[in-house]
């Protein structure tokens, strides 16, 4: 069940729910109301071309700072960034499929590897690294820092596959969702 999150983990325990009861599929995930709900937001960023047949759906926020404080930055960014963010949307073809996602990050203070696995459970596989140009690499201070793992799940005409990054102490940074219906 989903409840208006307060902590990092609550949040994650949402996106679990989200992606368990496929909810990115569903058009009414994508109300103002029910994003505000979902996570905890003042404000969110809905685009919605409104035709049924071929339709986009596009969302983005910054989570309360209460819940993930604004990290250091340069005065060019008036001295701080929000310390999570996420983007997601739903495309609807002419074709009947469905394609959907979101993509949540949080600079710190997430939910450690085996709080995270208790959330999300034990059927992912780790992914080997890969290298990335447009990333400063930070050696892992903390047991599972620095990986990334994966679940995905193909039946009938879904698919559903879930990635969770986590930082270089090991906590919770990243989690991916992405679903489609055929």
């Amino acid at each position: 069940m989903i409840s208006r999150p307060k902590t990092p983990i609550e949040f994650a325990r949402n996106l679990k729910f989200i992606f368990d009861h496929d909810l990115l599929l569903q058009d009414e995930f994508y109300t103002e109301a029910n994003l505000k709900d979902v996570f905890n937001l003042e404000e969110v960023s809905i685009v919605d071309n409104g035709d049924k047949l071929e339709r986009d759906i596009f969302i983005a926020a910054n989570p309360p700072s209460s819940i993930f404080p604004r990290i250091k930055a340069s005065e060019m960014f008036d001295g701080s960034l929000p310390g999570a963010v996420f983007v997601g949307g739903k495309k609807n073809n002419e074709s009947g499929s469905i394609i959907a996602g979101i993509n949540f990050g949080m600079s710190e203070g997430g939910p450690n590897f085996d709080e995270t696995r208790s959330i999300f459970g034990n059927n992912f596989i780790r992914l080997q690294p890969e290298p990335n140009p447009h990333r400063i690499f930070i050696p892992a201070t903390a047991p599972h820092g620095n990986e990334t793992w994966r679940y995905e799940f193909i039946g009938g005409s879904k698919k559903s596959m879930i990635t969770l990054g986590f930082n270089a102490a090991g906590e919770l940074s990243g989690v991916n969702v992405k679903l489609s219906q055929n």
